[in-house]
């Protein structure tokens, strides 16, 4: 038991000797708050996709991002207890459970390969892959599995010196395997010859191998300064002892980063040793508070190269990520060995960095002391010029000033002019020499100065007036400018000179000039309104750069007058409060409550704990050269920002890892590798509320990534407001082709990125489809067609009974007509038999009546007939004129003048159109005192109509009564005879006469 006790005092004194102070790293801490199944991590990989693979006692975790998806038995894993994990050359991935064999994934399935498949052991500690082959170490021995077939090609099994064959690590040496065990020593793989080899036995007990440059490090059991072991490879190999030995913990696994660094992950067996280390001159020097890491029980680590962290696993407290870059490097009060740096003011002069704090000046030069003067110095040094100086006692503040305790005095600013550092404090002005020595001190309270010339200092008392004070060393007199002046300044806290002038800020009325012993302000005097300035600076142009108490930035020309160059609206930057600003070229560095903020040409870029600027509460700042130092209430920050300014920003790709639709995930077949298989996706019109959750690819820093997103294709659809949030919410997208096009702010890099990353379409339902329109296009079509033929039939059978009856009405009405001709042709008939029996005229008289009985034949004959043709006619008419020229004694001539084209057989009128005119000559047109009366009847056809011309050279009609003439009745009825069966033939009925000189009547009648 004393020996025991003796053993952890050695190591407590050596785990003392090996502690050390450094800078703060930035870390991040991953556990099952933050979704991990267990804060036990065994493993860690992260892939060529950027998925980073942490193997853990109660299943396997993908981290993309921060964000984390588990995965178990219950999805395939074949055991949960995750201990090894490693990627082939087909990016599939290999995990190792300590129990349930090995796990196969291809982003989609798991496959297992246990014991009942060849593998020598479940319980897998190691993983190794080489040239196509998977080197697994288990508990009993060692299985190699080829790649392309997955089947299991050598297994060698050996009980070992404990019962307990445990193989605990690889390493490839000379195009060789081999393995470290437990208690058995290390071992050669010989697959040509299906064996291995045992090729040192000189420390049995293996817990890990590092392979590094031409030497091995080998990792035993803990023993006080005996843990690791580092010899080169040629005599490890010839089974030599190794010399050098350091280290007091268990060692399970090793990384080495880019720079050559070399880690170790520690978790002791026999001693509470653990920790991070690292490797540094044969010695291990832990990191534990410079990582962030409150475990000492550290048992996996993976250093990925791309973005320069370090992974850290541990036992009991999660994954542990290490951003081992260092931006930004932090100098805590501890680094100094001090228990509180409260820094006031900072500067550099000659190389050296000036620290003024609440306890007093430091002078560094590469972050360490050089010089350094205490409180209780300056509070020394003015006490004595108290006393030795008699001229100071004429001064206005000597009273007050040298009854001052030290605890009330402070240091309040620093300024360095014409080689003297200045610093001003409540007691009164130090000035100071190169050396750190104070040579000057004079009793005026100040909250800025400066010197216009060698001898002439001019200054803001602090709560009081503004002061100017010629020949300060030597005059105790003020002059003092008058408050009651809106011109003097008040309540200044920055003195700025440029071009021979000097402006003046102040918090409470703003920006003030001075020159020649005068001041001008710019508020009063309406020139610029802005009254509380919190900060102000002077470009590398020349010009001024203020901050308000509101978080607006303006930059100024003051050399050419008074003009505001640019404004830059607080709504631009990451935060409100702005606790400093410092030029560098085109560059501002706003320090603000969010960080550190870069802008130029109207970007900003975010510089925050993940950089490893934790502390944000600033108190000062400084620029020399490309390196910014950041005071703040314990330490400091130095930030040498010369890459940074000049990296650029690699395209970003964004992957579909989860879709929801309906409020239902959609099926997990449809991804691989934590993302959706395809750009696009094709739901029915009733799906369409949507939800899709995407990840940027490879961000160094998810946390300064900002979103919003527009919907292409969707009517209205302006960009969303910027959000950190990873989801899309589409609700009740009408149906329709949509891309999603989502904008990324990298508020690391400043830059914005634009990618279109997602494509919906929204069938319609049936009824709007192109088929379904279509079809029902023509469907309507068809049904119009039929529907518009059924009715073009109706109106034709319509306008057909309606012709027939038309055409029956006509005929009536003609045969009416035809009976109203009858009795007056009768009646003239009748007429002219009476004639000649009154004059004893027997033989004419019976003549006459055979002439008269077969014209009453032909008129019966003729009178139901609706056409006939016009040789009949002309028959009919040639019997007419026979028997009415017998009146006349045979007095009367009659021409027949007929067309020799026209065929009298096929031609048609309408019977007993053209007698009524005929009889209109014999009654109307000669007398007795006629002279060779004559009747000339004409046919001709000219086009479709047929003329027939009635010409008598009678005693004809004077042309006021022509118009009697036209409306006789036969002629009357002859013209409504022509409108029923011709209703489109104008003017059928032409009739001119002169007296003396005969009439002539022409008949137009179509000809059908």
């Amino acid at each position: 038991m004393l020996s025991f006790k003796k053993s952890n005092l050695l190591f407590i004194l050596f785990f003392i000797v090996e502690t050390t102070f450094s800078q703060q790293f930035p870390s991040k801490n991953f556990s099952t708050i933050d979704g991990l199944p267990n804060n036990s991590i065994y493993s860690i990989y992260k892939d060529t996709r950027g998925i980073l693979w942490v193997g853990t006692a109660n299943g396997l975790s993908a981290i993309q991002n921060g964000g984390v998806k588990n995965y178990s038995t219950s999805n395939g894993l074949a055991h949960n207890s995750c201990w090894a994990i490693a990627e082939d050359g087909n990016h599939n991935m290999w995990f190792g459970s300590h129990g349930g064999g090995l796990s196969f994934y291809n982003g989609k399935n798991f496959e297992i390969i246990n014991q009942k498949k060849g593998l020598i052991n479940d319980k897998i500690r190691r993983l190794f892959i080489y040239k196509n082959l998977l080197y697994i170490g288990t508990e009993f021995g060692i299985s190699v599995l080829d790649i392309k077939t997955h089947k299991i090609i050598f297994s060698h099994k050996i009980i070992g010196s404990r019962n307990l064959f445990q193989v605990m690590d690889f390493v490839e040496i000379d195009s060789n395997i081999y393995f470290g065990t437990f208690n058995d020593g290390f071992w050669r793989v010989d697959l040509a010859k299906k064996s291995i080899k045992l090729i040192n036995h000189k420390e049995q007990d293996i817990f890990s191998i590092h392979k590094k440059s031409d030497s091995l490090y080998i990792c035993h059991s803990d023993h006080i300064n005996n843990a690791i072991s580092k010899i080169s490879i040629k005599d490890y190999l010839s089974n030599k002892d190794a010399n050098l030995h350091f280290g007091s913990s268990v060692f399970w696994n090793f990384a080495t980063d880019k720079r050559g660094i070399t880690y170790i992950a520690g978790n002791g067996i026999n001693f509470a040793t653990g920790g991070i280390y690292k490797v540094i001159n044969n010695k291990i020097i832990n990191l534990n508070d410079a990582f962030g890491i409150e475990s000492f029980e550290v048992w996996s680590l993976y250093y990925d190269s791309k973005t320069d962290n370090l992974y850290v696993g541990t036992i009991n407290k999660g994954l542990f990520k290490i951003d081992l870059k260092q931006e930004i490097k932090y100098y805590p009060a501890s680094f100094h060995k001090k228990s509180k740096l409260d820094i006031v003011s900072l500067a550099n002069f000659k190389d050296q960095n000036l620290i003024l704090n609440k306890a007093g000046l430091l002078f560094l030069k590469k972050n360490k002391i050089t010089t350094e003067i205490s409180n209780q110095k300056f509070y020394d040094f003015a006490r004595y010029s108290f006393k030795t100086n008699l001229k100071l006692s004429q001064y206005e503040y000597f009273v007050s000033f040298s009854k001052t305790r030290l605890e009330a005095f402070e240091l309040r600013g620093l300024k360095i002019i014409n080689s003297i550092i200045w610093v001003n404090s409540t007691i009164g002005l130090f000035g100071i020499n190169t050396d750190g020595i104070i040579k000057e001190y004079y009793p005026y309270s100040t909250s800025a100065f400066d010197f216009t010339d060698h001898n002439k200092i001019i200054f803001q008392v602090a709560y009081g007036k503004f002061c100017e004070v010629e020949n300060f060393r030597t005059n105790y007199a003020f002059k003092r400018y008058e408050s009651n002046n809106v011109n003097n300044p008040k309540d200044a806290f920055a003195i700025l000179p440029l071009a021979g002038k000097y402006y003046v800020a102040s918090s409470t009325n703003g920006l003030y000039r001075y020159e020649n012993g005068k001041f001008y302000s710019y508020y009063f005097n309406n020139v610029w309104k802005e009254n509380e300035i919190v900060q102000i600076k002077i470009n590398d142009k020349k010009e001024l750069v203020v901050a308000n108490s509101f978080g607006d930035i303006f930059i100024i020309d003051v050399l050419k007058g008074f003009k505001i160059i640019h404004k830059i609206d607080r709504k631009l930057l990451n935060g409100n409060s702005i606790s400093f600003i410092e030029c560098y070229q085109d560059y501002l560095f706003i320090g603000t409550e969010k960080g550190l903020n870069i802008y130029k040409n109207g970007t900003v870029r975010l510089i925050d704990e993940e950089q490893g600027l934790t502390a944000k509460t600033f108190t000062s700042s400084n620029i020399t050269r490309t390196i910014l130092t950041i005071g703040t209430q314990n330490g400091y920050f130095e930030f040498d920002f010369k890459d940074y300014i000049v990296s650029k920003n690699t395209s970003r790709k964004i992957k579909i890892t989860g879709i929801d639709v309906n409020f239902e995930t959609i099926n997990q077949n449809n991804f691989k590798w934590l993302c959706y298989n395809s750009d696009q996706i094709v739901l029915p019109y009733n799906k369409n509320t949507i939800s899709i959750n995407f990840e940027p690819q490879n961000a160094q820093y998810p946390n300064k990534l900002k979103y919003r997103y527009q919907v292409i294709g969707l009517s209205n659809s302006n960009w969303t407001k910027w959000t950190k949030d990873k989801t899309i919410n589409l609700t009740y997208l009408p149906n329709g082709n949509y891309i999603i096009r989502l904008e990324t702010k990298d508020l690391f890099s400043g830059e914005i990125s634009s990618n279109d990353i997602f494509k919906i379409q929204i069938t319609p339902p049936f009824w709007k489809t192109w088929w379904f329109l279509g079809g029902s296009f023509v469907l309507i079509c068809i049904c119009v067609y039929f529907i518009y033929i059924n009715r073009i039939r109706a109106v034709k059978n319509q306008e057909r009974n309606k012709a027939e009856i038309q055409k029956r009405f006509a005929e009536t009405k003609m045969e009416a007509l035809q009976s109203q001709m009858n009795p007056h042709f009768i009646f003239n008939a009748m007429n002219s038999i009476q004639n000649y029996i009154i004059d004893n005229n027997t033989d004419d008289a019976l003549m006459y009546m055979g002439e008269f009985s077969k014209i009453i034949r032909q008129t019966l004959n003729n009178s139901s007939a609706q056409r006939i043709a016009l040789s009949d006619e002309i028959e009919y008419l040639q019997s007419y004129i026979t028997l009415e020229n017998m009146r006349f004694k045979n007095l009367v001539a009659f021409e027949l003048i007929i067309d020799e084209n026209l065929d009298l057989f096929e031609t048609e009128i309408p019977p007993m159109l053209i007698q009524p005119f005929v009889e209109n000559v014999f009654v109307h047109a000669f007398d007795s005192r006629s002279l060779n009366p004559k009747l000339t009847i004409s046919f001709r056809q000219q086009d479709n109509y047929l003329f027939c011309e009635i010409i008598d050279n009678g005693k004809g009609v004077q042309s006021g009564n022509v118009n009697k003439l036209h409306t006789s009745k036969g002629i009357d009825l002859a013209k409504e005879r022509i409108a029923l069966f011709q209703s489109d033939n104008s003017n059928p009925i032409v009739i001119s006469s002169s007296q003396n000189e005969g009439t002539t009547v022409i008949l137009k009648l179509q000809i059908l």
